[in-house]
This record gives C-alpha cells, structure tokens and sequence, in this order.
C-alpha cells in the first residue's frame, strides 16, 4: 500500500513562520484563542477535551497538535514553541550550555537517545532525541516508553529557541520524518531575533 503523501500547510505569527502537515491544529494560543477553539470545536467529543487543555497552555508563543489522536494515544502529538531570552550576565552562554540545562529540567524519567550540534545559516543549533519513561518504583522496576521527543533548540542574538516535537511512543517512528522536514521550513521574523 503506497504511503500517503504529506499535504503540508503554513503558520505563521509575529515571530515565526514553519510548515506542518494540514491535519494540525496550531496557533500562539494567548493571541489566537478563538481561532484554535473554533477548530477544536469541529473535534470528535470524545477527544476535544484533550485538545482544549493542551491549548489553554498560553506561556508558549505557537503550539500544534495533529487531529489524528485517537483514545488509545496516551498524549498528543504536537510541536510546542518556547523562546528564552539570554539574560546579560549570560549573554556569552553557548548552545551547549543551553542544551544542559534543559536535560537537566527535563527530569529523572528522560533518557537522552541522541544529541547533535550544529549550525544553520550561521545560528548555532542543537537536536535532542529523547525518550521519556513511566516513572521507576520498586513495583515498575523497568519502566516502558510513554512518549518521546524531538528538541531542537537554536541561539539567536537576544533568545534560544526551542521547538520540542511530541509524540506517544507508539506513533512518534511514523512521525519523525514529518517532523524533521518540518523543522527545515523554519523561518525566523526580526522580532524573534
């Protein structure tokens, strides 16, 4: 059976600019509330409430998640949009720095898979393919995959960004492909800068 193809569609805000495939929902759920609910709306009941509580989320500057979730998924996949911004006494921080920092809040129930760095167009970057874990006990001893994540992060002058890409650890190998095409369409505004 052929594979189908990827219809891909863009969004876009006042900082950013990336393309995702047009089964996704996503917008700055801060600023475009009423578009994304309206969406949401057209939802099967069963799963809006889940749609709802990932966008009521508004401390993001873009979120997405596909419509192909389904009950037995035990999370969303979708694409969350993070900045932060490089304090002064930090201004000279790396890339590298920066990608410590966020293992070292990802929390004990991560587990690094890979980590590459690397320049695009002149901005540092870095990717981050982690998987995340039931939590250990002495019940669960060794603890299953629940979902894992695609991080890439990128230093621009005044912020790091970072896209964390999610999915339930059943469906994320079908998605990594979509998920690394679409982080090639990324497109910074100066705002962003």
């Amino acid at each position: 059976m052929p594979k189908a193809k990827t219809i891909w569609k863009t969004f876009s805000n006042e900082y950013l600019s990336i393309n995702l495939p047009d089964s996704f929902i996503g917008g700055n759920p801060g600023k475009n509330r009423k578009e994304i609910m309206a969406e949401v709306e057209t939802l099967p009941d069963d799963i809006q409430n889940i749609f709802k509580t990932f966008f009521s989320q508004r401390h993001f500057i873009f979120m997405a998640a596909d419509r192909k979730f389904n009950p037995e998924m035990t999370s969303l996949t979708c694409l969350v949009v993070l900045p932060e911004s490089i304090p002064f006494i930090k201004f000279r921080s790396t890339i590298e720095h920066y990608m410590q920092e966020v293992k070292k809040n990802l929390g004990s129930n991560f587990e690094t898979v890979e980590e590459d760095y690397f320049d695009v167009n002149g901005i540092p970057s870095a990717r981050l393919l982690s998987v995340q874990k039931e939590r250990k006990t002495r019940k669960n001893p060794d603890p299953k995959e629940t979902r894992k994540h695609l991080l890439y992060a990128f230093r621009l002058r005044k912020r790091y960004w970072a896209f964390d890409f999610i999915a339930d650890a059943a469906v994320f190998d079908a998605y990594l492909s979509i998920f690394e095409e679409s982080i090639k369409t990324i497109s910074f505004t100066e705002k962003a800068k």
